[in-house]
């Protein structure tokens, strides 16, 4: 799950790790998205979640039905808002929460990598200078490739 934009295009790159029958995305229903994930199991979040806090409570449900009615083994997330409640609700139901941190960040954390960072199972850096930040962050360089 990823925030439209650049998280989704990090998030992209690293779709061929998992069977497509095994894919579920979660992302905003825009128009930059609809063409990349055609074909692609999805669901669409409830947008903006900047300072709109009845989006955020809109995407908690969203999160619980989500995480309840599928068999999930983990979540992976670029962020950003839509992945708080999504990495809350999977780490408590018992849910492996991998959040990988966006590239963009190069000295200092996100919002998002702050607040998902207690419960995320796996953290990943792609910078090794936020390791300052993130104790248990592991740093594999960067995910992007533009080509």
């Amino acid at each position: 799950m990823a925030s439209n934009g650049g998280h989704l295009l990090e998030l992209l790159q690293l779709a061929d790790l998992w069977p497509q029958e095994r894919r579920h995305w979660v992302t905003f229903c825009t128009t930059d998205v609809m063409p990349r994930l055609a074909g692609e199991k999805t669901t669409w979040a409830h947008h903006p979640t900047n300072r709109n806090p009845r989006n955020l409570i809109r995407n908690f449900g969203l999160a619980l039905r989500i995480v309840r009615r599928r068999e999930i083994q983990a979540i992976v997330t670029t962020g950003a808002g839509v992945s708080v409640p999504f990495a809350i609700v999977a780490r408590l139901r018992g849910v492996n929460v991998v959040y990988i941190e966006s590239m963009a960040r190069i000295t200092s954390p996100s919002l998002t990598g702050r607040l998902v960072y207690p419960f995320a199972n796996t953290f990943i850096v792609q910078w090794p200078g936020l390791r300052r930040y993130f104790k248990r962050a592991q740093a594999f360089g960067t995910v992007f490739d533009p080509s």
